[in-house]
């Protein structure tokens, strides 16, 4: 008896039991509907992250998984489309959703982990809007009206047009100016976005180093910033890569002697970046005895340049806004043969200045002032046309 009354005060003192909760597929698809998903693909090998949403049309998609009771689930399937936020992309997704409203067995579409093989044909990248749309008292700063408006750079839609109009041109990759871990613009605060809507196409992304160009950074400096690039970023599959090795661009200044390409090389020691340096004097870089693995010229103001044996560049124009005049005028037939000639130099790195440094106005991006029925512009049309 004691112990049977002991067993009934136990069971009398323990917290009441419930049920796991159970939905009805109306309720499930509903819930799919009227919420936003952030998730982490931990199947792939690069973690994407993915911030989805569904239409009505899409939950439809969204089944039941095992026996009801009382017309509910536990779990219901999905195998169907979704709307990334983080890229403004629609993307295949499978899961499965819980009544907890949890997202299990999350995978989406696999990375696209193909590189380009040399000649890599790249154009300069600025990530510096809304900034650098104003300067002083003078909004906007730029004598030409992108087909994109004063955009911000930070925007998905934005960058997913952007990468669709430059593989239009058959550029394989994008230097993307980089103003340090806590530089200004934000520049590193918005670079991850560039490699997640790149990530499923074969469009890749290398780092343009800027703080070279405004100083001197010691070997340490360099180093550090070399193993962020390669720790945060050049896992990723969207990141430029020659040969397996991260790619970095690296700007310059009027000062620049062979003891910045010693500087690079310490720094480098042990990381194995592939190194690009801008050139500098008129062929005293040649003679460093401390090489990088190429040279580039940053030169918009020149229609091209050949940089033997690394890079050829071309420019369509630079008109900067407080300019009297052009340093370089903008001429369309121009353009072309530059185009020719660069394809033809067959140079391993054909750099295009630029994709959209628009206060120097050296852009190819498309503009009130050249559009085409393509909705590319005239500059990317004249690429489409003259790249293989």
């Amino acid at each position: 008896m004691t112990s049977a009354f002991v067993l009934t005060v136990a069971s009398l003192l323990a917290p009441p039991t419930t049920a796991p909760p159970a939905w009805t597929l109306v309720h499930a698809r509903t819930v799919l509907v009227t919420n936003d998903f952030g998730v982490t693909d931990a199947s792939q090998p690069d973690n994407p992250d993915y911030d989805l949403v569904f239409t009505r049309g899409q939950a439809v998609a969204l089944h039941a998984v095992g026996s009801a009771r009382k017309g509910r689930w536990r779990q219901f399937a999905y195998d169907g489309i979704a709307h990334d936020e983080v890229t403004d992309t629609d993307v295949n997704v499978r899961f499965v959703l819980t009544a907890l409203g949890r997202l299990l067995r999350f995978r989406g579409p696999p990375p696209d982990t193909t590189q380009p093989s040399f000649p890599i044909r790249a154009t300069f990248y600025y990530a510096w809007y809304p900034e650098a749309w104003t300067r002083g008292s003078i909004y906007p700063y730029t004598l030409f009206h992108p087909s994109l408006d004063f955009y911000s750079a930070d925007d998905a839609a934005v960058i997913r047009e952007q990468v669709d109009a430059m593989r239009y041109a058959h550029l394989n990759a994008a230097i993307y100016s980089w103003w340090g871990v806590n530089g200004y613009p934000p520049t590193d605060e918005r670079f991850w976005r560039y490699l997640a809507v790149s990530r499923a196409t074969p469009f890749r992304w290398a780092i343009y180093y800027e703080p070279e160009g405004y100083g001197n950074p010691d070997p340490k400096q360099i180093r550090s910033d070399l193993e962020y690039i390669r720790d945060v970023y050049a896992s990723q599959p969207a990141y430029l890569k020659v040969d397996g090795r991260f790619v970095v661009y690296v700007y310059g200044g009027a000062g620049d002697s062979c003891a910045m390409a010693d500087r690079w090389r310490e720094a480098n020691l042990g990381i194995g970046a592939y190194i690009v340096l801008k050139a500098f004097g008129f062929d005293a870089y040649l003679h460093c005895a401390a090489k990088p693995d190429a040279w580039h010229l940053y030169s918009p103001t020149l229609p091209e340049f050949a940089l033997p044996p690394s890079a050829f560049m071309i420019s369509p124009g630079f008109d900067e806004t407080r300019a009297a005049t052009p340093a370089l005028s903008r001429d369309l037939g121009r353009w072309k043969q530059d185009i020719a000639d660069m394809v033809g130099y067959a140079a391993p790195w054909q750099l295009v200045l630029t994709f959209n440094e628009w206060p120097e106005g050296s852009s190819v991006e498309s503009a009130s002032e050249w559009q085409t029925p393509s909705g590319y512009g005239a500059y990317l049309d004249a690429l489409h046309d003259g790249i293989p």
